[in-house]
């Protein structure tokens, strides 16, 4: 029973935090003078010469969030009182009817620990330091459906298809080495290296788990595996469960994997006004030395059933049913090292500007691959630059949906200090006691930067102009003479 209610209780925690899907905010794609926007697309070089993040407050990014349910559909009005779709009264079908087959919900967190970029003539060299970590559970509908409204059919058979009940959580140091390059005046190309040091792991995945319910028989079927990597050892539970009030936490800070990533990206001007670009990013893996506790499950079970309700007092077939999952797991402790892929990131973008680069409105189209939540978002924004020191933009982002959200991002630059704030979520609709009930996600990025030697686009362009015939103009210095026999034949 607790492994069922475990669930139930991760997805009311996200759906009152809000959600979100990618811990870089999309908004900050076409906001020009943020340096950090060179996260999203390591071909977009910096405005300015030179840029310095300041430790801790250069970045932090949160993100967390569903694809399937808002608030609003968690609470239902009944007899002058709200209650939830959990409570025994409650009529479960329309909050069922709102999921998708699998409830993908997912936390990521992002603190820029350190960051400095500098140009040298056309090119760009970056180097950041980030902590990054990221949770994800995918909740299959049946699960639900099995605790809402238990076992309906009480003549035939019910079938539940739980295989893709699964969770993923990673934390890790990345330092990433950029660089970009003004390749002509339309064109700009860049790509990062990044080195990855495993700081903790854990997953669950099954390949099979089936679920089939009568009046006589319960019986399921399963195949999975789970692992838990941290930098201590975890002692078991008489069961062979992970016993951490008893582990041995002095270990944290130790590396437990290592793993390389890699961005590309390009920036192409087809006009002077208008711009497309496509990157991909986070392509990669880590590879965890050990796991400090694993399981491994390949069994089928049968037990006595009978009929599930939420309010029954008879919870025998729950537990009966949260024995048996539990049995069929052989566990272990400091098993194989194993690998893990990254959450990858392929954006396509385009921007068209007006009123001489004052006004510019952009489509960001993105696609989340390679990890275990993956998701296609659409974000349309507008863009507003009156001044190198002021720059606006306000966006709308499709996966979200419902206009139950707006995007929002500010820049303020003065001096060498360069502040911004960024979301794609920000909900439109609050609850009396100030909850969000419309939106599946939310996140937010914020931070400073001390940015120096900053040139307009126009100036930029002129002085790439200049070099350029400079540099023509001393390719024909440096070219032999052309024979006295061949001039003559010229003439």
């Amino acid at each position: 029973m607790k492994f069922l209610f475990l669930i139930v209780t991760i997805m009311v925690i996200c759906a009152l935090t809000g959600s979100s899907v990618s811990a870089q905010v999309s908004t900050l794609y076409y906001m020009e003078n943020v340096p950090s926007r060179n996260e999203l697309n390591p071909a977009f070089i910096p405005t300015q010469n030179f840029y310095v993040d300041l430790p801790i407050i250069s970045g932090i990014s949160l993100t967390s969030g569903n694809n399937s349910f808002t608030l609003n559909d968690l609470l239902l009005p009944y007899n002058g009182k709200t209650i939830t779709v959990f409570h025994p009264d409650a009529n479960p079908d329309a909050f069922l009817n709102t999921l998708h087959s699998t409830t993908n919900m997912t936390f990521q967190n992002r603190i820029n620990i350190l960051g400095v970029g500098f140009k040298i003539k056309q090119n760009y060299v970056t180097f950041g330091l980030s902590e990054r970590m990221s949770s994800n559970v995918n909740v299959p509908k049946d699960l639900l459906s099995l605790i809402l409204k238990g076992t309906p059919d009480t003549i035939n058979t019910n079938h539940f298809n739980l295989r893709t009940l699964g969770t993923n959580e990673s934390a890790y140091l990345e330092t990433a080495f950029g660089y970009a390059r003004q390749v002509t005046d339309q064109l700009s190309v860049g790509a990062k290296v990044k080195l990855l040091f495993g700081q903790a792991h854990s997953d669950a995945s099954f390949s099979q788990f089936d679920l089939s319910v009568n009046r006589q028989i319960a019986q399921f079927v399963g195949n999975g595996t789970a692992h838990i990597t941290t930098p201590f050892d975890i002692p078991q539970n008489s069961d062979g469960s992970p016993d951490f009030a008893n582990a041995n936490k002095k270990g944290w800070g130790k590396i437990v994997g290592f793993g390389m990533g890699f961005d590309l990206g390009m920036n192409y001007a087809v006009l002077d006004n208008f711009h497309i670009s496509a990157a991909l990013t986070d392509l990669g893996f880590i590879h965890w030395y050990k796991s400090s506790w694993d399981a491994q499950m390949t069994n089928s079970a049968s037990f006595s059933g009978m009929k599930v309700t939420l309010n029954s007092n008879n919870t025998s077939f729950i537990k009966q049913l949260g024995d048996s999952i539990k049995s069929a797991f052989a566990y272990g402790s400091n098993g194989n090292g194993y690998t893990t892929s990254l959450d990858g990131r392929l954006r396509l973008g385009a921007e068209y500007s007006i009123l001489n680069d004052k006004m510019a409105f952009g489509m960001l189209w993105q696609n989340a691959f390679g990890g275990t939540y993956l998701y296609d978002e659409l974000t349309l924004s507008a863009n507003y630059r009156p001044a190198y020191w002021v720059n606006a933009s306000l966006s709308y982002s499709v996966l979200n949906g419902s206009l139950g959200t707006i995007g929002l991002g500010l820049n303020f630059i003065a001096g060498p200090l360069n502040f911004f704030l960024s979301s794609d979520y920000i909900p439109l609709y609050y609850t009396k006691d100030g909850y969000p009930f419309k939106s599946k996600y939310m996140n937010c990025q914020v931070g400073i930067a001390l940015t120096f030697g900053h040139k307009k686009k126009a100036e930029l362009k002129k002085m790439r102009q200049m070099q350029q015939e400079e540099q023509d103009k001393k390719q024909k210095d440096e070219e032999p003479p052309m024979p006295e026999e061949q001039q003559i034949l010229v003439q």
